[in-house]
């Protein structure tokens, strides 16, 4: 899985640069985000918009990020989530405990209201 961080001052926006979204793969964000967390970045941002699959063990890591960033007093936002994913995630009631955004901007300007 091809990952990029992109380091801003309310957040660290990580792209994900792989198109499938499962097992796995899905294990290196794991440890990447843990990582970024360990360093102190609380506050962690998604990038999905190219990736066009997303699997249960996907859809399970997302859940096990967001309980991680919460360990860690932080959270994680994810945004540019293709119809399918959006699809996959309402039908398992994910959108009810995952913070999902259409844009990057969205995301980030939600976190700055959570930073006041």
């Amino acid at each position: 899985m091809e990952l990029e961080n992109r380091f801003l001052p309310e957040c660290v926006v990580v792209d994900v640069a792989d198109d499938k979204f499962g097992y796995p793969k899905t294990l290196v964000l794991k440890s990447h985000v843990a990582h970024l967390l360990e360093g102190g970045h609380k506050r962690i941002v998604l990038n999905l918009s190219n990736v066009d699959m997303l699997d249960s063990f996907g859809l399970a890591v997302l859940i096990s990020l967001l309980k991680l960033c919460k360990e860690h007093g932080g959270n994680l936002t994810l945004y540019g989530l293709n119809s399918q994913i959006s699809r996959l995630i309402e039908m398992t009631h994910m959108d009810r405990i995952l913070e999902i955004w259409e844009t990057e901007g969205q995301a980030i300007t939600q976190l700055k209201a959570l930073k006041s």
